[in-house]
């Protein structure tokens, strides 16, 4: 027994118990919005999947920081490949909804209630693993044109999987930032990322012209006309930024926000669950979020360079703290008018059990690469 609570004891101080407890205070905290935003209709059943994806997600960290996250990055390649069948579930099986447009959801009737997961939220990290590791063996070769040709592809091939078999732009958005971060980082010389970022800009009046619906282009069209489509696309944020101004610094009160509570939000417990916290808790409500999800980011910020001797580790680290921070960006910005309505969940906080699971999952990973990274350096070649 002894020795099984001295082994315990060691463990505790091996993981990143402060990031766990962080996340843990998020997700309780997005909890308690999501029971505020569906007080209004009644629907206990979010606060019951909420809570059980979240118990889920605990568990999946303390099991994945069990054992060393890099060991499996020698069948990189079979992840690639499982990743891509993953992505490609939605042309068969995916349903969505005909406001968004996408189809990214695989959905099922379990013990008789309707569930699902998206493939694509499990895809990133697997995204981020694959591309890690696959930077770790062009070494220096990424700079060079039989390196980047096929580091490019990889990149390529698979953001054009999420978006042509989900028609998920917003993911897709979250995939190419990933992939800009993680190159950045690798040390991919600064003008191959420019003349990336140009051909992306490039790009923009094609895909505006001949590839993006009508539906996605109202979405970037209301950022510059509050009165665009009020009726329609237009009405999410314009409801979203009077909730925000109605609850000023200190909120109309938890559960007591009139737009939250009688019905004018739309997806106020996925997309604007943001605006529920500064309506009904105030500009401070809207600022214990962003400090809390800052805090996690910075703690995988860290973590990467404290591994930076060890390309894979440090690689994996800033993929998740880009991941992190691009969808923190892209949601309160949707909330604030500021940014299109993709769809992006705010991790740790917005309502779905996929979501949930992947972000606990990923600090898992920081975690697990970060309590074994001295045993591999003194017993591995982290430059192989």
């Amino acid at each position: 027994m002894s020795s099984f609570k001295a082994a315990f004891t060691e463990y505790l101080k091996k993981i990143d118990i402060v990031m766990l407890l962080l996340a843990l205070v998020t997700s309780g905290y997005g909890l308690l919005l999501i029971s505020s935003a569906a007080r209004s209709s009644g629907n206990t059943r979010l606060v019951i999947v909420q809570s059980a994806a979240i118990f889920l997600g605990i568990i999946a960290y303390f099991f994945i920081t069990l054992f060393d996250i890099e060991v499996l990055s020698q069948l990189w390649k079979w992840a690639l490949f499982l990743n891509l069948g993953l992505l490609i579930l939605p042309l068969f099986f995916g349903t969505g909804m005909s406001t968004t447009g996408n189809n990214s959801w695989i959905r099922f009737d379990l013990f008789g209630t309707e569930t699902g997961f998206q493939p694509a939220e499990f895809g990133k990290l697997i995204f981020i693993f694959t591309l890690a590791r696959h930077i770790r063996i062009l070494g220096e070769d990424l700079n060079k044109f039989k390196g980047l040709i096929p580091f490019v592809l990889h990149g390529a091939l698979v953001t054009v999987f999420v978006y042509a078999f989900s028609k998920d732009d917003g993911m897709a958005l979250s995939y190419i930032f990933i992939f800009f971060i993680m190159a950045f980082a690798a040390g991919l010389y600064l003008r191959y990322c420019l003349l990336g970022l140009a051909v992306v800009g490039a790009s923009v009046p094609i895909l505006w012209n001949f590839v993006m619906a009508q539906y996605q282009k109202d979405r970037f069209i209301v950022l510059f006309d509050a009165a665009y489509k009020l009726d329609g696309v237009g009405y999410h944020q314009f409801q979203s930024k009077r909730a925000i101004a109605s609850g000023g610094f200190w909120g109309d009160g938890l559960y007591q926000g009139s737009i939250t509570q009688y019905g004018h939000l739309p997806a106020k417990q996925t997309d604007f669950i943001f605006t529920v916290a500064c309506e009904e808790l105030g500009f401070f409500g809207g600022l214990f979020i962003v400090l809390l999800i800052s805090a996690i980011i910075a703690k995988c910020v860290v973590a990467a360079i404290s591994m930076r001797e060890d390309r894979f580790s440090m690689l994996v680290c800033v993929g998740i703290a880009a991941m992190l921070a691009f969808q923190t960006f892209i949601n309160i910005g949707m909330n604030l008018g500021i940014a299109p309505v993709v769809g992006l969940t705010l991790p740790f906080v917005s309502y779905g059990g996929t979501s949930v699971l992947t972000m606990f999952m990923a600090i898992g990973i920081v975690s697990s690469l970060k309590s074994h990274y001295i045993k591999r350096s003194f017993t591995r070649n982290i430059y192989g």
